[in-house]
């Protein structure tokens, strides 16, 4: 006869599904990110693993699957199936954990004493199991008074006892809920986590939370989940989620808002229901009453809306931008004579462009300078720097992330950082330490790549920027627009309040560059030019294959082969591979894999860690991908792995092009390979090659805009792989993924108010 939780069902041989149940004696690894774990369990009887001779001898053994915050001294039924790892040998693969309740003295105590409920240590563990007995919980929670009588059981250690005793039958309870309800354990977990033991109350009240609330719920998963609660399709809190989703995945595409119509639609397409224009009216003054989005009318009298935090970062940067040039007019930091003598002491000759520009961004409070490759930005930005210094003005320059502020403060030799430092994020207080109430203190601030620049980043420094200190941006509005919503750069240019200046000149020595005027030609229109056959001197090339796993080998070749014979470069140093996507043969995840795969090859024996499914080497290059303040490390920001230390967790130091940062344990998750990364993770680099493949499996991202971005990131050589038909369509593809906000029409009117 089973016990209570037990099953008689033996456990699967290797490959067939099966249980394991047992009490777990170690975390092994715990990732909180992807929540892949790795737990050491002791079976109880019956179920030792399918190698094992003795079913009633207990065997400790490996099991790995995804489950949120596992704890030691957890009683669990796994559901998986056994199989065998090249590396770690046999091990439990679990699809679904069960917490069990502890059935023995032993289990109980270390359950009790687990990090699941503070302030109680193994001793005061045993002391309450001596004293209640195995059915210690269930009294707790029926009568707390009980705990009175635990000898040396202080009053706030029995009340937060009591509490994570409350919390935990209502964890067991909701989590039952909802997986009744369908939802697989990941996605209980994480309902379970962002709303509480409560959620059932709530979520019978308003599935929808769901969608605001969850992160990786969209639509489409609380519908499923108000389906199974019986909500029917025209239900007024479906309408209302459907608007607040829209809104999310236009932010995710780069808008800052939605026109009123255009919203409309979206949220017809998504309930698949009529929802007729009164419907709707209703639905959205709902949400608009209770601030959930915020619905504004544009000069012309056209509805748009936002949601709320986007509208906040809008309206603020346009009305704190007018504040910075509302100053003017303001005193020139340079005249013509001491550029003049600039151009004597540095050996330049510029061009009367140039010199309008240099002259232009040192006399206005607000200036912005924009331009592509070989038209003398860097110049003109080091002659900034250089005359504002001579006249004794404190210069910060800055740039969105690290490898862009590294290729600044190169460009001129001047310390530069990425905005987030410049700002100085306090984790403590979780915002800027710079703001309207303590401003930044320089009378210049320079930012490059302000293309990367989303709402909500510029937002934070025009806060942080108050007269007399003057601003100047520089950008290429040709490039992509930034990953987060918003379109900074063109809604600058389009206001026509911002003094600007555009180099447009090509200078002699960029004329010589092929990745100069194709990178010009792209922009244009037309096709890039290719050197004749067998020309080892050009520094721009394409290799035509049609199809997808055909250029994928060709690219391989290029990248480990051709490219170091031929030109001297070091490909794990030198070259770059930007991708459009993520998927296919040419994508970002199965090149990285071709490239590391390699690379291990060629330096046999570097120390390396396993992390998860994941082994990571010495001398990789990695990307970080979120934003960390803590660290000062951002999304985007490339590095190399240094070194990895000795000891049962993970410690591995990345260098970065600031500093060097130490991961341990399930902060590897922030990491990724780049060998190959996408277009909009190259923003802000520089690199000596770029290797780009080009095929039709990615047509969907084949825009002018992407292609002229990867181009203008290389220094020395660039090397497209693919298709023909690819290629023309990029350069043909103008839709330079047009983006909705109000920035440039609510800049004009906050200027114009101030005049």
């Amino acid at each position: 006869m089973a016990r209570e939780g037990e099953t008689s069902r033996p456990p699967a041989g290797e490959g067939g599904e099966g249980l394991l149940q047992g009490t777990i004696e170690r975390v092994t690894y715990a990732d909180a990110k992807s929540s892949y774990s790795v737990l050491r369990l002791l079976p109880e009887k019956g179920y030792g693993p399918p190698a094992s001779t003795d079913l009633f001898r207990a065997e400790r053994c490996t099991a790995v699957g995804k489950t949120d915050a596992p704890t030691a001294g957890l009683r669990v039924r796994l559901r998986g199936r056994w199989s065998h790892n090249p590396a770690h040998g046999q091990q439990f693969e679990f699809e679904e954990l069960t917490v069990l309740p502890p059935d023995d003295r032993m289990g109980l105590v270390k359950y009790l004493s687990s990090e699941r409920f503070p302030g109680v240590g193994e001793k005061t563990a045993e002391r309450i199991v001596d004293r209640l007995g195995l059915e210690a919980l269930d009294k707790i929670l029926a009568e707390p008074a009980l705990l009175e009588s635990v000898p040396g059981l202080k009053r706030s250690v029995r009340e937060a006892l009591v509490a994570a005793a409350r919390h935990e039958q209502g964890s067991a309870h909701a989590t039952a809920f909802l997986r009744s309800l369908g939802l697989g354990p990941l996605q209980a977990a994480a309902v379970l986590k962002r709303l509480g033991p409560e959620c059932e109350a709530e979520l019978r009240r308003d599935p929808y939370l769901l969608v605001a609330n969850v992160p990786g719920f969209g639509f489409a998963s609380a519908d499923k989940l108000a389906s199974s609660l019986g909500l029917a399709g025209d239900d007024p809190r479906r309408v209302r989620a459907a608007i607040v989703h829209a809104l999310h995945s236009a932010a995710e595409d780069g808008h800052s808002l939605l026109a009123r119509d255009e919203l409309g639609q979206a949220v017809r397409e998504l309930v698949t229901a009529p929802v007729d224009e009164p419907r709707f009216a209703q639905e959205l003054a709902v949400l608009a009453e209770r601030r959930d989005v915020v619905v504004e009318r544009s000069v012309a009298g056209a509805e748009r809306v936002y949601l709320p935090a986007l509208a906040h970062c809008e309206t603020e940067l346009a009305r704190n931008l007018a504040r910075l040039l509302a100053a003017g007019p303001v005193k020139a930091l340079a005249d013509a004579g001491a550029l003049a003598a600039f151009e004597r002491s540095s050996g330049l000759d510029l061009h009367p462009t140039q010199r309008a520009a240099v002259l232009g961004l040192l006399a206005t409070p607000v200036g912005l300078l924009t331009g592509g490759p070989g038209v003398g930005k860097t110049t003109i930005t080091r002659a900034v720097v250089e005359l504002a210094r001579r006249a004794r003005a404190r210069v910060l320059l800055a740039s969105p992330t690290g490898r862009a502020a590294k290729r600044l403060a190169e460009a001129t030799d001047t310390d530069a950082q990425t905005v987030h430092r410049l700002l100085g994020y306090e984790p403590a207080e979780g915002g800027f330490l710079h703001d309207l109430n303590n401003p930044i203190e320089a009378e210049l601030v320079i930012v490059d790549e302000i293309s990367m620049l989303d709402v909500t980043l510029a937002h934070h420094l025009l806060k942080a920027l108050r007269p007399p200190t003057r601003l100047v941006l520089i950008g290429d509005p040709d490039q992509l627009p930034s990953v987060g919503p918003g379109n900074v750069l063109r809604d600058l240019l389009n206001s026509g309040v911002v003094p600007s200046f555009r180099l447009t000149q090509i200078f002699r020595q960029a004329q010589d560059s092929r990745i100069v005027v194709n990178a010009h030609r792209i922009q244009s229109g037309e096709l890039p030019v290719f050197p004749e056959r067998g020309d080892r001197s050009a520094d721009f090339y394409f290799f035509r294959e049609e199809l997808p796993e055909r250029a994928a080998e060709r690219l391989i070749e290029v990248v480990t082969q051709r490219i170091p014979a031929n030109f001297g470069l070091d490909w794990t140093d030198d070259v770059q591979v930007i991708a459009p996507m993520y998927r296919g043969p040419c994508g970002v995840d199965a090149l990285n894999e071709r490239l590391r795969e390699i690379q291990g090859r060629l330096a046999p024996g570097r120390r390396e860690v396993r992390q998860g499914a994941r082994v990571w080497r010495v001398g990789e290059r990695v990307l970080h991908t979120r934003n960390d303040y803590e660290k000062e490390v951002f999304n985007g920001d490339m590095g190399r792995i240094q070194s990895i230390g000795e000891g049962p967790e993970a410690r591995v130091v990345v260098r970065f092009p600031e500093r060097e940062v130490l991961y341990v344990g399930s902060e590897l998750s922030d990491l990724t390979p780049a060998f190959a990364i996408t277009v909009h993770r190259s923003q802000g680099g520089e690199f000596p090659c770029v290797v780009m493949p080009l095929t039709m499996q990615h047509a969907l991202m084949l825009q002018r805009n992407l292609l002229y971005t990867a181009v203008t990131r290389a220094r020395k050589l660039v090397v497209l792989v693919g298709s023909q038909r690819a290629l023309e369509l990029a350069v043909a593809n103008a839709d330079q993924n047009r983006r909705e906000s109000a920035l440039a029409e609510k800049l004009a009117a906050a200027l114009e108010r101030r005049r």
